[in-house]
């Protein structure tokens, strides 16, 4: 299997834009526009080719947090929508436990499944059960949390790598070079968090008058990320210049620490953020400069259109990434973050707080009452 590290594809997510007014990036993902290598990885999936309709196993790390909810209700749409091709989709949660989800893919495995689809809690410990499912002659298709070995067909992701560098540089240019980031990261061992955090830590490297207090993490949680950043107002107080945040899971719990420490809003530290209604809310309502970088849930319908692909023997990117919009306060561009997109334009301004706006499931989607009738 060829090397993921530098690979990417032009896969484009179908993002639902009747939430947004704004003027919204429908081109191929940047990241493979701009991907200095000449070639692209892909790998050879004629060795799994077989008829349908097929058994797909979908192992989720868990339900912990809104984006995760929406991204499992996006795998249960496109089954729904490929019920032709489909016999049966078979799901599973871990509850964010490692050894449930092992237990979870053998499980599968003996039902007999085609293929699995895999979010992996952590990447080191769900490593070895993906790869004796690979060994096993089962196609893997890894979905927003990797594992850290390349066993695996294809891994489907928005770039994380590409989060944290724009989150970073951002920060960077609107301190100008001079200041002190309090790293809100997610969850310690996911794949998301430390793709997010290694590449932002290079960019704070090069700038020596940026300062890293702490990083500490959130779980994806704004009750968590409250209580951390609580600790950290406590321990830092208004030396905290910027808050770079892993997602938008925890930036509204962020911005409420700072509001009840009595920080009145435009004495609140820039934040980034993505996906999450909230905190694009709190910007407009109290000024706060933030960076929205996109990590659509989307992306976990994309897997299972990536699974048919790979049973039907088509060559598949190494790395199929989704694209993801990227938007800035008005008023609050740089020179290496320029886009014509604004927090406002993707803001909806009535809808819930926890809302995932680059969810792609379409204006009318609830998720506390969302029901699909996808092939069980």
């Amino acid at each position: 299997m060829k090397t993921l590290r530098m690979a990417t594809a032009m896969a484009v997510a179908s993002i639902a834009s009747t939430a947004f007014a704004g003027d919204f990036y429908t081109g191929a993902p940047r990241t493979y526009l701009y991907n200095p290598d000449v070639e692209v990885c892909f790998n050879d999936t004629a060795q799994y080719k077989k008829d349908g309709p097929y058994t797909i196993g979908f192992s989720n790390a868990g339900l912990g947090d809104s984006w995760r909810v929406v991204m499992q209700h996006s795998v249960m749409k496109a089954a729904a929508d490929n019920a032709d091709k489909i016999e049966k989709l078979i799901i599973t949660d871990a509850g964010h436990d490692d050894a449930k989800q092992v237990a979870d893919i053998q499980d599968l495995i003996s039902r007999g499944v085609d293929l699995l689809i895999v979010s992996a809690n952590t990447q080191q410990a769900l490593d070895p059960a993906v790869t004796r499912a690979m060994k096993q002659g089962i196609p893997v298709v890894m979905v927003d949390r990797r594992i850290a070995s390349d066993n695996f067909v294809t891994f489907v992701t928005a770039s994380d790598a590409m989060m944290g560098r724009l989150f970073a540089q951002w920060i960077v240019e609107k301190l100008e070079g001079e200041g002190n980031v309090v790293m809100l990261a997610g969850q310690a061992g996911s794949s998301p968090s430390e793709n997010r955090e290694n590449p932002a830590r290079e960019v704070f490297a090069q700038y020596p008058g940026i300062n890293i207090l702490e990083t500490v993490y959130s779980d994806w949680s704004p009750v968590k990320g409250k209580q951390v950043m609580q600790g950290m107002i406590a321990k830092y107080g208004h030396d905290i210049d910027a808050v770079w945040s892993a997602h938008g899971l925890q930036t509204p719990g962020s911005v409420e620490a700072f509001l009840e420490a009595g920080w009145a809003p435009e004495e609140i530290p820039i934040h980034t953020t993505a996906d999450v209604n909230g905190p694009l809310q709190q910007s407009l309502e109290y000024g706060i400069p933030m960076l929205e970088v996109g990590y659509p849930p989307a992306m976990g319908g994309v897997s299972v259109g990536v699974a048919l692909d790979v049973l039907a023997g088509a060559p598949v990117p190494c790395i199929y990434e989704i694209n993801a919009q990227i938007a800035v306060s008005e008023g609050h561009q740089t020179p290496s973050i320029q886009t014509n997109l604004t927090i406002a334009d993707m803001v909806v301004p009535d809808g819930p707080a926890d809302m995932l706006v680059t969810g792609g499931m379409g204006p009318d989607y609830d998720p506390t009452t969302y029901t699909v009738d996808y092939p069980q």
